[in-house]
């Protein structure tokens, strides 16, 4: 029996962390299925190797090729075995991330940046059933980071980031759901959840 993988997007500031690990907890005490929560960046050694180059200057097609190896990993290690055994799979940030960002920071390095990453993770990953893109305006994201801000964080690059998520929305037949994230989390959360049961049968 296949399982589910759920997605949680969005620009830094956006509530992605803190509306996965509520939906992760509530689904837990309300559901008898099992429900496995995920983050990209992993948490294996190559995740810490993404993030330690977060705060570096580094190659951005190399970087690129660095989340994908991390990826490769996440998906190969816990998203396939995890979605085999019938298992619900919520994952805090995953494939739309890098296609939103690294379609920024590879702009000037190649054409066509979006596809371009796609085509690089074609082959190793697994597509989400459901995308949900918590949206917000960059300068209200800037503002809830406050000083906890990495190179990525810039109200223009989240600007770019943003578009990008937005041409993602309408690329493909998929399931992807956009969320007002300037709302409460308590109401984004509320609207994810309800979306998410209806998709599993709960």
């Amino acid at each position: 029996m296949k399982g589910k993988l759920f997605t949680i997007e969005g620009i830094d500031g956006s509530g992605k962390t803190t509306v996965t690990e509520k939906i992760y907890q509530e689904l837990k005490e309300e559901t008898n299925k099992e429900i496995i929560k995920t983050t990209e960046p992993s948490t294996t050694w190559l995740g810490e190797a993404v993030k330690k180059g977060l705060n570096r200057e580094i190659d951005p097609i190399a970087e690129a090729f660095l989340f994908t190896s991390d990826h490769i990993e996440h998906v190969s290690k816990k998203i396939k075995p995890n979605l085999a055994e019938g298992k619900v799979v919520i994952s805090d940030r995953y494939s739309d991330s890098f296609y939103a960002y690294q379609g920024v920071t590879i702009k000037d390095n190649v054409k066509n940046p979006i596809q371009y990453l796609i085509k690089l993770r074609d082959r190793f990953t697994i597509k989400p059933d459901t995308v949900f893109l918590l949206d917000l305006e960059p300068e209200e994201a800037f503002e809830r980071l406050g000083e906890n801000k990495i190179k990525f964080e810039k109200i223009d690059f989240l600007e770019k980031v943003r578009k990008n998520y937005k041409k993602l929305s309408k690329k493909e037949e998929r399931d992807y759901i956009t969320i007002d994230a300037s709302r409460s989390i308590k109401k984004v959360k509320k609207d994810v959840l309800e979306e998410i049961k209806e998709r599993i049968n709960f």
